[in-house]
């Protein structure tokens, strides 16, 4: 597993902003500009749900 990265509520909010964004964009592109954007906006999506996935949990506390 890779190493952890925090990532605030706020970076959430703009990250799902960008995806909004980069999705609109791959709508109006064609050919492989528009399947580069698409691939783009799913590794974004992932990393978004990873995010918020990570926040909703409970931080371990340390003994």
């Amino acid at each position: 597993m890779g190493r952890a990265i925090e990532i605030s509520p706020i970076e959430v909010t703009a990250l799902k902003k960008l995806a909004v964004i980069n999705g609109a964009l791959a709508k109006t592109l064609t050919g492989v500009a528009s399947r580069e954007q698409t691939a783009l906006l799913r590794v974004l999506i992932d990393v978004v749900n990873r995010a918020e996935l990570a926040n909703a949990l409970p931080t371990p506390t340390q003994d």
